[in-house]
């Protein structure tokens, strides 16, 4: 009889020895699909809207800069100009890119250098011949520079679109393991309380 009550009293500590390590584990995988979701998230705002923000600014400043070249032309104007491409520039490179991205990005930078260079060589020419040749060069640089920048815009959709799809997976998986979580607790109750509750026949 001892020895009955004492199995039976083994038997139902395992069974809730395995209930433990069932909800321990699910809540694990849960925690790191959750922190999977959130760095995801983070990601999107830092890395992709934020950047698309940057690339927009960098776009209203380029445009900036062919007017004045087109217009006045006064070299502080195009200084500050700079400055401020310079720092939006500093703070797209400080995002996460991917390997695409890290190229027409260096594209850019390239195109941005020749730019600088065609103002200064624009800037030391007359009125009179600055408005025929450098200027036509200058356009074509600067269509060059609009291209990368567009080129970015669009790597921004399509990682915020793959960085939309991976988090979706994640949380399915995360929902689907709550739902087995949920159907394997309710069959191990049910041994667990055939385990406690059942009692053999004695002959």
């Amino acid at each position: 009889m001892a020895k009955n009550n004492l199995f039976r009293k083994l038997r139902t500590a395992g069974s809730l020895v395995v209930v433990f390590l069932l909800i321990y584990t699910t809540n694990r995988l849960d925690k790191h699909h959750f922190d999977n979701v959130q760095h995801i998230m983070n990601s999107v705002y830092e890395d992709r809207i934020v950047a698309q923000h940057y690339i927009y600014q960098l776009n209203n400043l380029y445009h900036q800069k062919y007017e004045e070249i087109l217009g006045s032309f006064k070299v502080g104007g195009l200084k500050d100009i700079n400055r401020q491409i310079a720092e939006y520039i500093e703070l797209f490179s400080a995002t996460s890119l991917t390997t695409k991205e890290a190229q027409v990005f260096q594209s850019l930078l390239e195109k941005d250098e020749e730019l600088q260079a065609l103002e200064a060589h624009l800037a030391a020419m007359p009125d009179n011949g600055r408005r025929a040749d450098g200027i036509s060069q200058f356009k074509r640089k600067l269509e060059m520079v609009f291209k990368n920048l567009e080129d970015l815009s669009e790597i921004q959709l399509n990682e915020g679109g793959r960085l939309r799809k991976e988090a979706q997976d994640s949380l399915d998986r995360t929902s689907f393991l709550s739902k087995l979580e949920l159907a394997v607790l309710i069959f191990i109750g049910i041994i667990v309380q055939v385990i406690i509750f059942y009692s053999p026949k004695r002959d």
